[in-house]
């Protein structure tokens, strides 16, 4: 139930503005007398509650300010609870609730759903009444719904019974705290775990089980710690027990155990009690111990569980938890584990060569990607747990790549661009616009979802348009509508700067490119030659005004690396920009002008278009490499090898800061699995749906490499090895036709065939021959 909105233009939010209060009043009746009847409170950042013109709590999210009720006041969460005893003030028949509140914490982005901005604008008040102690859901005797009365100012009295609220209005219902997708985006809802009954993910997602592996050393303070082995082996008979005091003791002396789960998780702790009286247990994650003892992103986060009952901790990504038992004694627990919340979908693709540690960050990679695919495919699942459109622009090549996904793939993107007509850049990020374009047409060659992409064509048209004023008279990116673009977290590649304009140019042109590509497969001539004049312009103006002297684009990797992927950069530029920029990938000790794992990947795919993917392979095992030699198990938001290693976490940068908020699964860091699939493997869909495929497998220094990507028809399968030369197979799927490129010793080389000789295609000078291959089936080459 939120706060009367302004029904009239865009869903903005305004961050914490409009602090003045609203009143909320509703009638409810009470069979009889209550035993026990807790109130439950969520969304504002103040609160004072009323019953029967009684004054029963206030509660404020400020931790300076003194409170009735305890709640946690960090900043990383919205939709808090409250849970409050009302039991003294209800009574037998009809019972009247008034409620002053103020917007809560904002969390998160705009967005483009009502829902999703009023949750994340801290503009909601969720309110239920239920006759159980603390922890125990039941029935509500009362809930947040439309039948309540609002207003934005009260008269004196108004919290009494018989106050005349006939001039108020209807309050504003959103539905259920469950009812959309959007009240769990941007970790909007990460409060809720203190709601009975709260569930919290949408109905395509499943739960899992996940004991932890590991216990770091305990810590008894002034209570004791029995069976922690337990925790281990649930279900094995023992119970894992706490004796803590009976009442509250000094923050420094409460028994603590930190549980391991061996790798980065998505979910939720559980907590299943078999005690006969309440623990109050304070609870920090971490997806490293550093950030779980000394700065976890959501705080410590109180947990009340109730007798013989199951809790819950917060959702987000971890590996490790810190519990740390605050009240009670003799408590017993039949287990404390994750519950695991995940996409279930199937990994379809797959990779394994001769470098086992090649074919760890493969994995690694697609679980990296895999743990993002939550409710819409987030950045990552504990910061910020919302769509960005660059980070799908790399997650959605691993996720099309491995798990052929379509229905969170097109949920995701269609949200992203939001309703027609567009009126602003996705993300409210210029070249995030660009990249909807350009994912939007991988994910149409990968799946050939006509379907799809005739559901966006309009909106395509409108973004096309709305980048074009963008340009100035020159045909050059000018940042018209004062948004500062940005590019990476790296200097003068975030803000409104020269290099930033010169890379977003380049992004622009990628997406012009795409977007006039996917315009004519739709049949739409018209659109597709006016915005072509435009690409053109764009790409001339590039090469008048933002090459240097030296013959490349400056001397950034980012901004070269995309001049080289959209298309701007002419071939015969190559050399220079290798000179001049990119060949020092991998070979600066340490580098102040930082690259997150995100534009590494357009990095290392340029140093492949350009002929050096030896070198790119060695800064993958240098870059991608360096963070599964530290113990990555899901790959981090920002790295440099050369960062500090003793606390490794608090070293790493992003997003304008260093520390633990840097997330350590990050879908934008997955780049290295597709990059694996289109170098190595050498597969690269052409045309929709497979229609037309490139495949160019390439060893480098490996012995052998082997493996397989989805396909609308099927598997498609490729492997490779040293034996006489190369021998290789491919198994094509039904409904596609493929180039395969193989390297030869000299030009014109015949290669075997299913037995057969062949002649191909001389390419690449005479280092390769390409084979056409029209039929489906299994192909074995062979070639020196």
């Amino acid at each position: 139930m939120p706060e009367k909105p302004d029904l009239k233009g865009n869903w903005t939010s305004e961050g914490n503005t409009h602090l003045e209060p609203h009143f909320f009043r509703r009638s409810f009746s009470v069979d009889v007398a209550q035993k026990v009847a807790t109130l439950y409170l969520a969304g504002p950042g103040t609160a004072t509650v009323y019953i029967n013109g009684k004054h029963v709590a206030h509660y404020q999210m400020s931790p300076e300010v003194n409170i009735d009720v305890g709640v946690n006041p960090e900043v990383n969460m919205g939709a808090r609870v409250a849970a409050i005893d009302v039991t003294h003030a209800l009574r037998p028949g009809k019972n009247l609730i008034a409620i002053e509140a103020v917007r809560g914490p904002e969390v998160g982005s705009s967005g483009n759903s009502r829902r999703e901005v009023q949750l994340t604008a801290g503009r909601i008040l969720a309110v239920k009444i239920v006759p159980a102690a603390e922890g125990v859901d039941a029935p509500p005797l009362l809930i947040s719904d439309a039948q309540w009365k609002t207003s934005e100012k009260a008269a004196d009295g108004w919290q009494d019974s018989g106050f005349d609220d006939s001039g108020w209005e209807p309050a504003d219902s959103l539905g259920g705290v469950e009812s959309s997708m959007e009240f769990f985006q941007w970790n909007g809802d990460g409060g809720m775990y203190a709601w009975p009954g709260y569930d919290g993910i949408s109905p395509f997602l499943a739960h899992f089980k996940l004991a932890p592996v590991a216990l770091l050393p305990a810590f008894s303070g002034s209570g004791t710690l029995e069976n922690e082995q337990a925790l281990t082996s649930p279900g094995s008979g023992a119970e894992f027990t706490v004796s803590a005091a009976s009442e509250p003791v000094s923050p420094t002396r409460p028994p603590q155990i930190i549980l391991d789960f061996g790798r980065e998780v998505a979910g939720r702790l559980e907590i299943d009690s078999d005690s006969d009286q309440a623990a109050d247990i304070d609870l920090q994650y971490g997806e490293s111990e550093g950030e779980a003892l000394n700065g976890p992103w959501l705080g410590m986060t109180p947990v009340h569980v109730a007798p013989h009952a199951t809790a819950y901790g917060p959702k987000s990504a971890f590996r490790y938890a810190l519990l740390r038992f605050e009240r009670g004694s003799n408590l017993r627990f039949r287990s404390i584990q994750l519950d695991g919340i995940y996409y279930p979908v199937k990994y379809q693709g797959f990779f394994q060569s001769s470098d086992e540690k090649l074919n760890r960050m493969w994995m690694v990679g697609a679980y990296t990607a895999h743990l993002c695919m939550q409710d819409d495919i987030w950045d990552a699942p504990k910061r910020d747990r919302g769509r960005w459109m660059g980070d799908l622009d790399v997650s959605g090549r691993t996720i099309e790549d491995v798990f052929d996904d379509h229905f969170l793939m097109e949920e995701t993107l269609d949200r992203l661009i939001g309703e027609a007509p567009v009126t602003h850049h996705v993300d409210g990020i210029a070249g995030y616009s660009a990249f909807w374009i350009t994912g939007e047409a991988e994910y149409y060659r990968h799946t050939g979802s006509r379907q799809h992409l005739e559901k966006v064509h309009e909106r395509l048209v409108q973004l096309l348009r709305y980048m074009e004023t963008e340009l100035d008279g020159r045909k050059l990116y000018a940042n018209t509508t004062k948004v500062p673009p940005y590019v990476d977290w790296s200097p003068d590649l975030d803000g409104d700067t020269p290099e930033a304009r010169r890379a977003t140019q380049f992004e622009f042109y990628a997406g012009f490119r795409d977007g006039i590509y996917l315009l004519r497969e739709l049949g739409d001539t018209r659109n597709a030659d006016a915005f072509q004049k435009t690409a053109d312009d764009m790409r001339a103006a590039a090469q008048k005004y933002l090459l240097g002297n030296s013959g490349s684009f400056g001397t950034r990797w980012q901004t070269n690396a995309y001049a080289v992927l959209s298309d701007v950069a002419d071939p015969s530029q190559y050399d220079a920009i290798w000179r001049n920029a990119l060949s020092s990938v991998g070979h600066i000790p340490y580098n102040a002008l930082i690259i997150t794992p995100y534009y590494n990947y357009y990095v290392i795919s340029a140093m492949a278009k350009m002929g050096h993917r030896a070198e790119a392979l060695d800064w993958i095992r240098q870059y991608w490499g360096g963070m599964i030699d530290e113990g990555a198990t899901s790959f981090w938001e920002g790295y440099d090898p050369s960062w500090y290693k003793q606390d490794f976490h608090l070293s790493l940068q992003a997003d304008d800061t260093t520390g633990y908020q840097t997330s350590l699964a990050h879908g934008w860091s997955s780049g290295v699995t597709p990059w694996i699939m289109e170098q190595i493997l050498g597969i690269q869909p052409r045309s929709a749906g497979f229609g037309e495929v490139d495949i160019r497998p390439d060893l480098l220094d490996l012995a052998w490499a082997q493996g397989g990507e989805p396909a609308p028809r099927g598997i498609l399968k490729v492997s490779m090895r040293r034996e006489n030369g190369y021998k290789t197979t491919v198994d094509l799927p039904e409904g596609t036709i493929a180039r395969v490129s193989l390297p030869v010793s000299s030009p014109g080389e015949s290669i075997l065939v299913n037995g057969a000789r062949q002649t191909g295609e001389t390419a690449e000078d005479g280092k390769r021959e390409v084979i056409v291959l029209k039929t489906a089936g299994h192909f074995e080459f062979e070639s020196r």
